[in-house]
């Protein structure tokens, strides 16, 4: 049972390692090449579980090449266009301007409904709401509205909108981020101004505060139970 739990417990931080030193897109979208590498690192980080008798270091060795071989792969398809293409193919246009792509359908084993069904989905009532619909290589499907159905934009409009700045959390739990207060350009005296106009007598008090390089803070208070 020890062993168990202590291979279970290296396996579990390699290959949470691994993962991250594989790329944050393979968390999210994946290309069929990934997502094989994906399952296969998980059958072989199972082994050493599930079977004491099987020794760690070839399961470790095993996903170690995996590693390997897949930032290699990577990176030639991000240097090579024609590599790319073969290892990852290219998007499937299924509707353009008006006009279905049969073809692209059929081969990709998409039907009327299906392509109907992603449409509503993506806010259009039908095919007069959109220009095109495509079939990423990551398997998702993309929806472009035609000119008629996008969303109006203040540039649209003729009208400056001021530029959107990212938020920072600088108080969590009660305890003062230094780091993201200092990202923002402020410090704890400007802090503790916004702390005494919110009515705030502590950051104890405070869930959660955020703030922008515009000064924009929004807080959450602590609940009296907690």
């Amino acid at each position: 049972m020890f062993i168990t739990f202590v291979r279970t417990i290296i396996m579990y931080i390699f290959v949470i390692a691994v993962i991250r030193l594989m790329g944050k897109r393979q968390i999210g979208e994946l290309e069929p090449s990934e997502l094989v590498v994906t399952i296969v690192i998980s059958e072989v980080a199972a082994m050493p579980i599930q079977e004491s008798s099987q020794p760690i270091a070839s399961s470790v060795i095993a996903i170690a090449l995996l590693l390997i071989m897949e930032v290699i792969i990577s990176f030639a398809a991000y240097k090579n266009r024609f590599f790319r293409k073969i290892l990852y193919g290219t998007p499937s246009v299924l509707f353009s301007k008006g006009k279905l792509n049969q073809k692209e359908m059929e081969k990709e084993r998409f039907n009327v409904n299906d392509l109907m069904g992603i449409i509503r989905n993506n806010g259009a009532a039908g095919f007069d709401e959109v220009d095109f619909v495509i079939v990423e290589t990551n398997g998702n499907v993309s929806v472009i509205m035609n000119s008629d159905n996008k969303t109006v934009t203040t540039g649209d409009l003729n009208i400056k909108a001021e530029p959107v700045e990212l938020s920072y959390v600088v108080i969590e739990g009660g305890k003062v981020n230094e780091k993201n207060l200092k990202s923002i350009g402020f410090n704890r005296k400007w802090l503790d101004k916004q702390l005494v106009s919110n009515s705030v007598k502590d950051t104890k008090d405070i869930f959660c505060m955020s703030a922008d390089k515009n000064g924009k803070v929004y807080i959450i208070k602590k609940e009296k139970n907690q």
